[in-house]
């Protein structure tokens, strides 16, 4: 859904829709599995577009750990603000606030919500997902996942440049 500055000038628009797993591509690492779920309104203050609503879904990320797939639900409401990027001097330098640092920047006419979406979800998933707090990991000698069964690798004597000092180790 496109949200155009003209349209938002005569008024403001609500908007509710349910996206499909696979209609926002969110990358390689992000697999959307249950419907995307949209609610909210958009007003246009002075040149602003002000985007208030709410976003639910369920996506699959891989443990960092693991790398088994781990199911994440989102839920998260967003009050957010884009100026249009002619609004900057690209020469300019400019101190910003802290309040001015949650402002994004639309260009030409508007905005593509999708994309608006995209970005909250992404934002909303932690840096290194994992599966869960107890996750034990991958072996890193023999590749095998720990969660599942142990291995016969030896504990690993740690980066063999260290070894000359092993023999002051009480």
């Amino acid at each position: 859904m496109f949200l155009n500055v003209h349209e938002l000038e005569r008024q403001a628009i609500e908007f509710e829709e349910t996206l499909p797993p696979g209609k926002i591509d969110f990358g390689n690492d992000v697999i959307q599995t249950e419907p995307l779920e949209i609610r909210g309104s958009a007003e246009l203050l002075a040149s602003a577009i002000r985007l208030r609503g709410l976003l639910r879904t369920t996506v699959e990320i891989s443990c960092a750990r693991c790398l088994e797939p781990s199911r994440r639900d989102i839920e998260k409401e967003f009050d957010l603000f884009y100026n249009p990027v002619a609004t900057i001097a690209k020469e300019e330098v400019v101190s910003v606030s802290k309040e001015e640092l949650e402002i994004g920047f639309y260009h030409g006419d508007g905005l593509l919500l999708e994309e608006v979406i995209k970005e909250q979800v992404l934002l909303d998933l932690p840096m290194k997902g994992i599966c869960r707090e107890d996750c034990s990991g991958l072996c890193p000698s023999c590749g095998q996942n720990l969660n599942l069964a142990a291995c016969g690798c030896k504990a690993s004597l740690g980066d063999p440049s260290w070894a000359p000092l092993a023999k002051w180790k009480d």
